[in-house]
């Protein structure tokens, strides 16, 4: 447990959700929910904002190592931002839909962890089971990220909802969940719920010290472990971040 004399709460705010904390321990800035020692959902360091300090983000981000497309991306649950600033940052000729369903964290993420809405990254408060079902082009990416501390909402784990996010991808593109935060108990259910929904699936294993654990999705076969690895080397170099070429420890296939 986080040690409570060493953070400062910067800022409180209730929500239809619950309470939204900021806080600041050291250098690093952290978006918790409903206290100010509940579980990080994002995080920053104040004096280097470009790092990317939050291990997770680039695990997830090796679901670009799927997809050779760079278009369009779409990220449900916004959190600190810290994903799709990334890839706003990143990937300059990308366009980034986020979806996030509380207002306040939407107004904490642009005060306090510098995410700023222009052409090529728009916010959307809306449901995310809602949001997909818009008739728009399809994306290359879309990274499900919608959490509180009580996990994530059901209406986002049902098969449905699933359906719904491979028809809104392109031949190509990849869904990227994240199941860090999960119960133990709920981890094999979505797993296997994730599963028969896309033709190709994987579980990304982070470094044993994170614990780090992401669902990739494809409409088509994955690509071998080899071939994953050498786009990762490349990715890594696209995306100017040498840590990404060893953050996935493991690569585990999974069968629907």
């Amino acid at each position: 447990m986080t040690d409570s004399r060493r953070l400062r709460v910067v800022h409180e705010a209730p929500s239809p959700f619950g309470t939204v904390y900021v806080v600041d321990e050291g250098d690093q800035r952290s978006l918790r929910f409903d206290s100010a020692e509940g579980t990080l959902q994002s995080a920053f360091l104040r004096s280097d904002p470009l790092a990317i300090t939050t291990s997770y983000v680039r695990v997830a981000a090796a679901g670009l190592a799927f997809t050779r497309r760079r278009e369009r991306m779409l990220v449900v649950g916004l959190g600190g931002g810290a994903f799709p600033l990334m890839l706003h940052r990143r990937l300059p000729r990308v366009r980034v839909d986020v979806v996030e369903l509380n207002p306040v964290v939407v107004d904490v993420a642009r005060r306090f962890f510098g995410v700023r809405p222009d052409s090529r990254l728009r916010i959307h408060v809306d449901d995310g089971a809602r949001y997909i079902l818009r008739r728009e082009p399809p994306y290359d990416l879309i990274f499900l990220d919608a959490f509180s501390d009580q996990g994530t909402p059901d209406h986002l784990k049902e098969a449905l909802f699933l359906d719904h996010v491979r028809a809104r991808l392109t031949s190509e593109g990849v869904a990227v969940l994240n199941i860090a935060l999960e119960t133990p108990r709920d981890v094999e259910a979505r797993i296997e719920t994730f599963a028969r929904t896309f033709p190709g699936c994987a579980v990304l294993r982070g470094t044993p010290e994170t614990g780090n654990r992401i669902l990739v999705g494809t409409r088509r076969p994955l690509p071998p472990e080899p071939v994953f690895r050498k786009r990762m080397g490349q990715l890594a170099r696209e995306l100017e971040l040498p840590a990404l070429h060893h953050s996935v420890a493991s690569f585990e296939p999974v069968r629907g």
